[in-house]
């Protein structure tokens, strides 16, 4: 059976890099894959993203060999186990507050004993190269479940989230979290930025105490940096549409001057 290398990275120390998906096409994930981004996150909280482009992205990821998790909606148990049955590798949870919370999504994503995740001959074996007995068997250990921290109560009760058995990783949601610490357009004055890192830095050390990995959803590169020095593992930048409307401004912007914009 297919292991998650992922989840075994973050259990070892190491740190890995992903990428949001937005974009319907599995040519968008294998190029990513290519490139050299270990795990990608296939979102549907704030996209169209149907099931069925799901299904192909997820298998477009496990075929081109980076790890697919799969931002569901919400954390209730019918999306959970549609994203788990299409074989997803883990799930990216949004919006989460409070360490039930946390035992009720992670019940969710887990067979019996440790949870109550309802169990079908599904496409989930396949995508792990396992027959469904052996997915039956290994899932609980390789599935990873990430909970994102993107509101005030959340980060007061990161420490208690982190400590729920089952919880992979702690992901900051920065624009949501922002957003609720102040005004969204206050969010970026520098006086707010000391109050958005005295949160983040909070996040941090709830994991450090619980033994559980932090991650942080960046808009760029040096702000990934930044935050894997500061000892998060878990490290998203950007996503696939982002990263085409960057490159394709600075192209025109660059053709533009040099001939002049006439």
């Amino acid at each position: 059976m297919k292991k998650n290398v992922v989840k075994t990275s973050l259990r070892a120390g190491r740190t890995v890099w992903g990428i949001w998906v937005t974009i319907p096409d599995e040519r968008v994930v294998r190029i990513l894959a290519e490139i050299g981004f270990d795990w990608i996150t296939i979102d549907m909280e704030h996209t169209v993203l149907d099931w069925s482009q799901v299904d192909r992205l997820v298998g477009s990821a496990i075929d081109a060999g980076i790890t697919p998790l799969v931002r569901v909606p919400m954390g209730d148990s019918v999306h959970i186990k549609r994203a788990l049955d299409l074989g997803a590798f883990g799930l990216v949870i949004p919006m989460v507050e409070s360490a039930e919370q946390a035992r009720q999504i992670i019940a969710a994503s887990l067979y019996p004993p440790q949870g109550s995740r309802s169990a079908a001959a599904a496409n989930h074996y396949r995508r792990f190269q396992a027959t469904l007995e052996e997915y039956l068997a290994a899932a609980n250990e390789e599935i990873m479940i990430v909970l994102q921290i993107e509101s005030p109560a959340g980060v007061e009760q990161a420490a208690e989230i982190a400590g729920v058995p089952g919880c992979d990783a702690l992901l900051l949601g920065p624009l949501d979290l922002a957003c609720r610490l102040c005004k969204p357009t206050e969010r970026l004055t520098d006086v707010k930025k000391e109050v958005f890192e005295a949160a983040v830095q909070k996040v941090i050390e709830a994991g450090r105490q619980r033994h559980c990995p932090t991650g942080f959803h960046a808009r760029t590169v040096e702000e990934a940096q930044y935050w894997a020095a500061q000892g998060m593992q878990l490290l998203a930048v950007s996503n696939d549409l982002g990263f085409l409307t960057s490159q394709a401004s600075d192209v025109i912007r660059r053709l533009k001057s040099g001939i002049g914009d006439k």
